[in-house]
């Protein structure tokens, strides 16, 4: 979402949004030096619950119920006195009458007119992303989860990895999350595979290895690869239940399922999210692509100490590792 604070020294109102590799700033709004500051704070406070609000129902897959005009004529023509929430329970149009009213009392028309605007433009955003563009504001997309897989961001997905499987990172600004990792799930187990082949181990053994050898901690990788969760499970089933638990708990919900292997009596046992609960797409997709590279890692480790001990692997042992990726993932 878009987060929005008063900068009293520059007397502006600034916005905030997250872009899957960064955060953009900008100004969007001057605000009357004669105006209190707990307005302006109030004002900014508003404007992101709006965003809040707007962002849920894209990754909900409700932007269709957003009504914009409905929305920018709140902010514009506000209600007096308070909207009855018995009378309009939308909580998006009690916010943004509230919005209307604060800004209304604004000194000048000039700070009303740019919040309007800047409720329009986000609102936007929000259907843009929503119809498959993810540029400009409507980047923020990439940071929340949808239980959705849009064929095209499946598509561009596979083309971004394709293209380079071991600098694939667009993925993290230009591809829906649950579309990203989808994708790079396919990627990491054919990796897996195929060194495995390489070095004659087991994946499992893989993974220990890529981790050995990179002094990193693989998580996610570990946790995908585990037996159980190798094929034939559906790769957007098992993305789809990665993300969905860690939206659930950065909820405060915890999960629970039944499973008389316990051994405590209650038949049931708690499920723990491997993702950032804060940013779990951003963190699945990274923590796929940081597997791709583990396996490599192996693959080269393999290869350059089967041939002569010592030098590190050229750029030839990494287009050898990415042409055979290519061919493992889609045969000719």
């Amino acid at each position: 979402m878009t987060s929005y604070a008063h900068d009293p020294t520059a007397s502006v109102i600034v916005a905030t949004w997250p872009t899957g590799d960064g955060t953009v700033a900008a100004r969007i709004a001057r605000v009357p030096r004669s105006w209190d500051a707990v307005h302006a704070r109030r004002a900014a406070g508003l404007l992101t619950r709006l965003s809040e609000l707007l962002w849920s129902a894209y990754a909900e897959d409700e932007a269709i119920t957003i009504q914009p005009f409905r929305l920018v004529e709140a902010v514009r023509l506000p209600e007096f006195p308070p909207v009855d929430p018995a009378r309009i329970p939308e909580e998006r149009d009690r916010i943004a009458h509230t919005l209307g009213r604060v800004v209304a009392v604004a000194p000048g028309r000039a700070f009303a007119d740019a919040v309007v605007d800047e409720v329009r433009a986000e609102i936007e955003a929000v259907l843009d992303a929503d119809a498959g563009d993810l540029t400009g504001r409507s980047a923020q997309a990439v940071t929340h989860v949808r239980i959705g897989v849009p064929a095209e961001q499946l598509t561009l997905a596979h083309r971004i990895l394709h293209e380079d499987p071991l600098g694939a990172w667009r993925l993290l600004s230009e591809v829906e999350p649950t579309a990203a990792a989808t994708a790079a799930l396919r990627w990491l187990r054919a990796a897996a595979a195929q060194v495995s082949a390489v070095v004659g181990h087991p994946v499992a053994d893989v993974v220990a290895l890529a981790e050995a050898i990179g002094h990193e901690d693989l998580p996610v990788t570990r946790h995908v690869l585990q037996p159980g969760h190798g094929e034939p499970v559906d790769d957007t089933e098992l993305v789809r239940d990665l993300l969905q638990e860690a939206v659930l708990a950065g909820r405060g919900l915890f999960v629970v399922c039944p499973d008389a292997a316990t051994g405590d009596g209650t038949g049931h046992r708690m499920l723990r999210t491997v993702l950032d609960p804060a940013e779990p797409g951003p963190f699945l997709v990274e923590g796929l692509l940081r597997g791709i590279h583990g396996c490599f890692r192996v693959y080269a480790d393999e290869l350059t100490t089967r041939a002569s001990p010592g030098p590190p692997p050229g750029p030839e042992l990494r287009l050898r590792f990415t042409a055979e990726l290519r061919r493992a993932v889609f045969p000719a």
